[in-house]
């Protein structure tokens, strides 16, 4: 998926996501007494209203660089794409409802979590997770799974250095010289690397990290 396709899909999906926690505020409006809580639920729709545009504008300026992230798979929980979580931030100034409304900064927080964890679209990541499967897939022919190391040596999260360091023992020697090939250049550009990981490497692939002048940073 193109970056403008996969913005252009994030905005309509955080419409829709913000749609329907207005749908459950309207919801709990109409089917309310009138009375003190039922004008507080009132209160919250017409500031949800007002709020809705300023969070949709605030969330796709976080979600704009996350555009660069999204074929990185995150190390786990519940979040599908490296960095969404900051799809929360848009929520900090909104804080002080939780002195006038707190009920509705709840909504705003399900809506967001929601947003990140299942609306968010995370096809590329996915995608990534699996050609990190077929990577340490002996069944896959060693030329592909060469290309496969060479390809995702611009990704940087922990899994892919992972599954990088799983094919860097790989027996296939073309498979192992394209996964240290990639781990190479991922160590250099941060400028510093795992002991842990190094620790795992052979020792010829020690020297050639240690000639690179990269830091060795002590995992504890």
């Amino acid at each position: 998926m193109s970056a403008g396709k996969w913005l252009w899909t994030a905005l309509w999906r955080y419409v829709v996501t913000a749609l329907a926690g207005v749908g459950a505020v309207a919801w709990a409006v109409a089917a309310m007494d009138k009375g003190p809580v039922g004008a507080e639920w009132a209160m919250a729709l017409r500031l949800e209203l007002v709020l809705v545009p300023l969070l949709t504008v605030g969330t796709m300026l976080v979600i704009v660089p996350l555009a660069r992230r999204r074929y990185e798979p995150p190390s786990g929980g519940p979040i599908k794409i490296r960095g969404g979580w900051m799809v929360l931030l848009v929520l900090v100034p909104a804080l002080p409802l939780l002195l006038i409304a707190p009920h509705l900064f709840l909504i705003l927080l399900a809506t967001q979590l929601a947003y990140v964890t299942a609306v968010l679209p995370y096809s590329d990541a996915r995608d990534t997770a699996d050609v990190l499967r077929s990577l340490a897939d002996p069944e896959v022919p060693a030329e592909r799974r060469a290309a496969i190391a060479r390809a995702v040596g611009t990704l940087r999260t922990r899994p892919v250095v992972e599954a990088l360091m799983g094919a860097a023992v790989d027996q296939d020697p073309e498979v192992a010289e394209a996964a240290l090939e990639s781990l190479y250049g991922i160590w250099q550009r941060d400028g510093v690397v795992g002991e842990d990981l190094l620790l795992r490497l052979p020792e010829q692939g020690r020297e050639q990290v240690r000639s690179l002048g990269v830091k060795v940073r002590s995992p504890w």
